[in-house]
């Protein structure tokens, strides 16, 4: 990399007062102003906040959004829930094997298709929803505090708006 590579981009954490770098991609990176970075830090600050929640009752951050599906629709195949989970398949049956071994869910061949594997959700894990459920909420409740209600509102539109757009980027 030549030394003129090397100061295409001029990245710093924040962009300074009165230093606009012009163009959004004119020569400044500013890490703080990145959306990816953002969205990547919230959804680590989220996981903080609720993965001690979840463990105190025994579940893991990593099957939140399985349990989630699942009581929005149980039986779905395990192809359903990596898409609405956004994991790929591999992820999927390691997580399903752990919530498995730990009672939350149970598989079974689908009677039309036997290729298929249906997930459905245990006593125990029906049993969680009322008390994860609640969790999930406080949690939502402490990130959103500094906001009123309409931005609350606003930052959903928002950001289904950038999912929408990053689903509809052909994957490579």
């Amino acid at each position: 990399m030549t030394d003129t590579e090397r100061t295409a981009f001029e990245v710093v954490r924040r962009r300074e007062a009165g230093k606009d770098g012009g163009e959004p991609d004119g020569g400044l990176f500013a890490i703080e102003e990145s959306l990816g970075y953002l969205m990547n830090y919230a959804a680590r600050a989220f996981s903080r906040e609720l993965s001690p929640r979840l463990a105190a009752h025994g579940a893991r951050m990593g099957q939140w959004a399985v349990l989630m599906f699942l009581w929005a629709q149980d039986g779905q195949t395990q192809r359903e829930l990596s898409r609405e989970v956004a994991i790929e398949d591999a992820t999927m049956v390691r997580t399903l094997d752990r919530m498995e071994r730990d009672g939350l869910v149970r598989r079974e061949r689908n009677p039309r298709d036997r290729r298929q594997i249906n997930i459905f959700l245990t006593e125990k894990g029906w049993a969680l929803r009322d008390t994860l459920v609640p969790e999930a909420i406080e949690g939502n409740r402490s990130a959103s505090r500094r906001l009123s209600e309409d931005e609350r509102r606003q930052l959903l539109d928002l950001l289904g708006r950038v999912i929408g757009a990053l689903e509809e980027q052909p994957r490579g």
